[in-house]
């Protein structure tokens, strides 16, 4: 059954559901970051590192988490993701949103899941084509950082060998330059 505000319900079986192809889960990553990338509170717990120096990382985490959520969840509603959200701001960086922008924000996301799961993607592609510059540099920020090359490998050090104590007593010591 669809609701006029587009959801639908009673998706709880997998087969009716559909399997979420890599295509649909990096859809699903691109529209919660977009999303986060105009959350004001998100915006502002990591501009002021309310969850520390590491806030970037935990909210690159909390896209991860959500999109995970998303994909794992049978029957995704935006009460049971205000909820995580919610625990998420207030466990991580000592935030409390009292403007419910954890609802308007999970009900976006739960928007975007079903119109992935239905193969649609207006709400990604308006949100993508209106961001600002100061949202697509917090979306490119929220974003897995790329590997990076490997560092190239030092030459392992040479053991030290121990000073050698003789019969009669004298200290040998090895000279430090190799």
């Amino acid at each position: 059954m669809e609701l006029r505000s587009g959801y639908a319900l009673g998706l709880r079986e997998s087969e009716q559901r559909g399997a979420l192809t890599p295509d649909h889960v990096n859809q699903l990553r691109r529209g919660v970051t977009l999303v986060f990338a105009r959350w004001t509170a998100l915006q502002l717990a990591i501009a002021n590192q309310w969850g520390g120096p590491d806030s970037q990382e935990k909210a690159r985490e909390l896209v991860e988490k959500t999109v995970q959520w998303l994909c794992e969840t049978k029957e995704v509603y935006a009460d049971e993701l205000e909820e995580l959200l919610d625990a998420e701001l207030f466990d991580h960086w000592n935030t409390q949103a009292e403007d419910e922008s954890p609802r308007d924000v999970s009900q976006l996301v739960t928007k975007i899941f079903y119109e992935t799961v239905r193969n649609q993607g207006e709400t990604v592609d308006f949100l993508a084509r209106t961001a600002t510059t100061e949202m697509r540099q917090l979306q490119e920020s929220l974003q897995e950082p790329e590997p990076q090359a490997p560092a190239p490998e030092r030459e392992p050090q040479q053991r030290r060998e121990k000073p050698q104590v003789d019969e009669d007593g004298w200290t040998t010591v090895p000279t430090r330059k190799r």
